[in-house]
């Protein structure tokens, strides 16, 4: 691929780095080799870098390398934008229109591919499948992957963008899936998933046919089910109709019984009917005793019950008959105590008066305790003062020039001056503060018989309140008993008439026993004549046994309907399962077909699942990648020798060594270095070593791709990538830059770069600034 011109209007790095709304850079005129673009950061060399190729995506802005990952409305500033490159591959000659609208509402974006005719004409490009490029998104891909290959792949071997990522951080299915394009092995995927698809087919097929199957086999345990139901139902209706059999032999025997006893019964007729009378009259007999010693035990129950009662009433008139002698002294016992009651009253009012007093002296000696403490702090402070204020004023007489006329104009005895005016001033104050204190320490000494009178005085008051309390509890007792003097009357005529009722009630209960005593009696020498009549007439109940003998035949005759009945439900359910056995039967003809074609279509998808895997990434592509794994080694490590030395050189290990010993597909790239003999993970270089190896890894791919894979690109593109390499490393990359021009047969390669050194080594300078001033 070789751009030849290219127009961008409405972005912002050519707004923002040129101050222009559109530029257009013709590249058709510039010389082979390296070709520069530079310009101070934020220029806009980046926007254009980013747009010298036709895939719809900018590198250095994008979080990976696929259309999906990018949005070109970032970066737009109009409401109109364009992006317009002409480029050049395989000898033809094609162009990348892209129009952006936003008008505020919503947006609107047109990819076109166009193709260059014989007669100079632009027209859209048409896929071989009739894919043509209509202004979508989807078909623009389509069309360019067909010319130009995945963008993965370009911007891996071909274009270097900014913060690009290195090769090493690739995982192993995205470096299988770039190296089976560059190989050119990328159809053996496509043929690898129609596999897997035609696979998933048939197994879609195979579900629906096991299904049938695992149906059929179910029906298949059903027949078997049906047949042993089948067996059953004729053993059990064997057996209802040997049953049949046997109860009809026992309803006719039953018959034959009935027939005997019938004319037994004509026989006895008159004999019968007596035992009738006899029975009937001996169960009324025994129900008469019955009732008798229920009667007999409820009356019982009611004389228990009021002799509970008589007990109960007698007992309560006994205790209170029991206090007569302190009931009738509690009248003048009560009247006594209230008489000493009041005198104690009074002597407590007088007493309380006198503690009221007391404790108002010993209020008052609190307060001149208070006081005394106060004047006693107020003098300590007070002394004090009068001694500091002494020792300032005796400076006075004690230094040398006290008798000189400066002394009174002297500053730095202002301060023994003013002492000695305030000393007597506060020394009268001390004086004043002692006298004070010495009063009312007197006052306060005068207090303390009354305040040792004060506890004496309370005492006795407690004592005498004590004595009032339980003499006013003992009053309350003896009014209650003085008022159940009217009940002393009572008690002793209630308890008379209890003794009465007692009397009555063993009287009424002893005749109650002899009553009771002699209807018993009577009742059962009834019960044993009619019982001794019975004995005579004996003989057998023919009428109770006829009845017996009609439930048993009814019960016989209900019974061979029952077993009548049962016969014919198992004849039907035999029926209805002969039928089912028929039809399963006929459904399951077709059973050994269906699972010799699930079997057929088990091993076609076999071979479809190891067909895909074969073809896919861990088959032969896999192989592929392992073969093509030494030329790319050889072409880096060469790139390595001739321009960085022999120090460095690299080995492409397209298979990792799991932890229990086995090795699985993977990718890794070691780092042997011949100064320090060592070999070390791409992953811990420094950041410029680990910048020329990777853009030697980068080239070395791309130059397989142009020789090995046959993919001709005409043109390299790299963005800055030599920013933390050394002066030396800078001009070993310009030298690798070169090298690979040569060996991969380019045209040439665009870089942008900060270094004045490197770009006096290009061949073609492409100015921003200038770009700008047009």
């Amino acid at each position: 691929m070789r751009p030849l011109k290219l127009m961008l209007t409405g972005f912002y790095g050519i707004r923002d780095g040129m101050k222009r709304d559109s530029v257009t850079v013709d590249l058709t005129t510039l010389p082979g080799g390296l070709i520069a673009l530079v310009g101070p950061n934020g220029a806009g060399k980046t926007t254009i870098m980013d747009n010298l190729h036709p895939f719809p995506i900018m590198p250095s802005h994008a979080s990976k390398m696929s259309v999906d990952a990018f949005s070109y409305w970032d970066h737009l500033c109009a409401p109109r934008a364009e992006k317009d490159l002409e480029w050049e591959h395989g000898g033809k000659t094609y162009r990348s229109a892209f129009a952006f609208r936003n008008p505020g509402k919503s947006r609107k974006a047109e990819y076109y591919l166009f193709e260059k005719d014989a007669g100079g004409d632009w027209k859209p490009l048409q896929l071989a499948d009739g894919t043509l490029s209509d202004g979508k998104a989807d078909t623009y891909n389509r069309c360019l992957e067909a010319v130009l290959g995945s963008p993965e792949a370009f911007f891996t071997s071909v274009f270097s963008a900014q913060n690009r990522r290195p090769l090493a951080s690739y995982q192993a299915g995205e470096i299988k899936k770039l190296l089976a394009e560059l190989l050119g092995i990328e159809h053996l995927r496509d043929l690898s998933a129609k596999a897997g698809e035609v696979a998933k087919l048939l197994t879609r097929s195979l579900d629906t046919l096991q299904r049938d199957v695992l149906t059929l086999s179910g029906k298949r345990d059903r027949a078997a089910v049906v047949a042993k139901e089948i067996w059953q139902v004729g053993e059990s209706l064997d057996a209802q109709r040997e049953a049949r059999d046997v109860e009809t032999a026992t309803g006719a025997k039953l018959m034959q019984e009935r027939a005997t006893l019938a004319a037994k019964q004509e026989a006895n007729a008159g004999t019968e009917a007596r035992l009738r009378e006899l029975n009937q009259r001996k169960g009324e007999l025994e129900q008469r005793a019955v009732l008798l010693g229920s009667d007999e035990q409820a009356a019982a129950g009611r004389a228990a019950v009021r002799r509970r009662d008589l007990d109960r009433n007698a007992a309560s008139h006994r205790a209170v008959l029991a206090e007569a002698s302190a009931i009738e002294s509690a009248a003048g016992e009560r009247d006594a105590l209230q008489l000493a009651i009041g005198r104690k009253q009074a002597e407590l009012a007088s007493q309380q008066a006198t503690v009221e007093k007391l404790d108002a002296v010993q209020v008052e000696h609190a307060a001149l305790s208070s006081e005394l403490k106060g004047l006693e702090q107020r003098g300590a402070s007070a002394a004090q003062l009068v001694k500091s204020l002494k020792l300032q004023a005796d400076v006075i007489e004690t230094v040398p020039c006290w008798d000189d006329p400066m002394h009174a104009a002297c500053p730095l005895l202002a301060q023994a001056r003013n002492a000695k005016a305030g000393l007597s001033e506060q020394a009268v104050t001390v004086e004043a503060l002692r006298d004070s204190y010495r009063k009312k320490l007197a006052q306060a000494q005068s207090m303390q018989d009354s305040l040792a009178a004060r506890a004496q005085a309370r005492s006795a008051f407690a004592a005498l309140r004590a004595d009032l309390e339980r003499d006013q509890q003992s009053l309350q007792r003896l009014t209650a008993l003085a008022a159940r003097k009217p009940m002393l009357d009572a008690a002793r005529e209630g308890l008379v008439q209890a003794d009465r009722d007692l009397t009555a009630l063993t009287e009424e209960e002893a005749a109650r026993v002899d009553r009771h005593k002699r209807d018993a009696a009577d009742v059962q020498a009834q019960l044993e004549a009619v019982r001794r009549e019975l004995a005579a007439l004996a003989t057998e109940d023919v009428t109770g046994m006829l009845g017996q003998m009609d439930r048993q035949i009814a019960a016989s005759r209900e019974g061979g309907a029952a077993i009548a009945g049962r016969i014919e439900a198992l004849i039907r359910q035999e029926g209805t399962l002969v039928a089912e056995r028929e039809r399963l039967d006929a459904e399951l003809a077709g059973l050994p077909a269906a699972e010799a074609k699930t079997q057929a279509l088990s091993d076609q998808i076999a071979q479809w699942k190891l067909l895909a895997k074969g073809l896919g990434n861990d088959g032969v592509i896999a192989l592929s990648i392992d073969d093509a794994g030494p030329a790319i080694t050889q072409i880096v490590n060469d790139l390595l020798l001739a321009c960085y030395g022999p120090r460095f050189t690299i080995a492409i290990q397209t298979q990792t060594e799991l932890a229990n010993g086995e090795k699985r597909e993977g990718f890794a790239i070691d780092v042997i270095d011949a100064d320090n003999d060592s070999t070390k993970d791409f992953s811990v270089m420094s950041g410029g070593q680990k910048v020329w190896i990777n853009e030697c890894l980068t080239r070395g791919i791309a130059l397989y791709r142009a020789q090995d894979a046959q993919q001709p690109f005409q043109t390299l593109f790299t963005d800055e990538a030599d920013g933390p390499l050394d002066p030396e490393r800078k001009r070993a990359f310009m030298k690798m830059k070169r090298e690979v021009l040569r060996i991969g047969g380019y045209e040439r390669e665009f870089f942008i770069s900060q270094t004045p050194d490197l770009v006096d080594e290009a061949d073609g300078v492409i100015d921003v600034l200038a770009l700008a001033a047009q």
